[in-house]
């Protein structure tokens, strides 16, 4: 398995240079001033980074599989004298270390959270938790079989533009709905944005740990 770690960590080589370089930049922040052109420009330019990493990176999983080739990767690595126990702890461990490390350092930079709303009911999503949320339901939505098998018709863009956007929109509406019906007090939703991102980050802890014993009964 440490073979296999040490190739998905090369297929990510960039990923952890920028992560590094984001890392070591961070205390920057506590000590430079915003007031100059210059560190607007350097805070621009991170925060430009940030959005590419916070929507980009929120599908690990599929990142690792389109440098592993695609629907070939399988196929491949599955013909290799390879445990293909060692192949789902390795793809495991390697999404969970960069979705997390990732996450960290969403948080280091007090980035905005993400804001749905409609009819003046607004549902504030937190950036890292979403990150984490939508890595991890990616392997049981879109790599339920095998880590390096995605399924056929979900794409790439299709899993992104579903989680950021027509997730959201749609529990918004249902409340709106909710509102609407039994009339009740927008004060009686609150529980709604802490039910939105704890609850989804547990649903989606809990459907990635189903789906390893799923797939762990596959290949024993």
């Amino acid at each position: 398995m440490k073979n296999l770690l040490i190739r998905n960590i090369k297929l990510r080589k960039w990923t952890i240079i920028i992560y590094l370089i984001l890392l070591l930049i961070a205390p920057l922040q506590l000590v430079i001033g915003h007031g100059t052109l210059l560190t607007k420009s350097i805070y621009s330019a991170v925060a430009m980074i940030l959005l590419f990493i916070s929507i980009v990176d929120s599908g690990h999983v599929f990142r690792f599989n389109s440098k592993l080739g695609h629907k070939m990767s399988y196929d491949f690595f599955a013909s290799l004298p390879v445990s293909k126990l060692a192949l789902l702890n390795a793809n495991y461990i390697t999404v969970i270390m960069f979705t997390l490390v990732g996450a960290s350092i969403l948080s280091l930079y007090n980035i905005p959270d993400s804001n749905v709303s409609a009819d003046q009911l607004n549902l504030n999503i937190m950036v890292p938790y979403s990150y984490i949320t939508i890595n991890f339901f990616a392997i049981p939505i879109a790599f339920k079989r095998y880590t390096e098998q995605k399924s056929e018709y979900i794409s790439y863009l299709i899993y992104l533009l579903t989680m950021f956007i027509i997730i959201p929109v749609f529990v918004i509406l249902i409340a709106v709905g909710l509102i609407a019906i039994f009339n009740f007090n927008l004060i009686e939703l609150d529980y709604l944005e802490p039910m939105f991102n704890y609850g989804f980050l547990v649903m989606s802890i809990l459907f990635l740990i189903a789906n390893y014993f799923i797939q762990y009964k596959k290949i024993n």
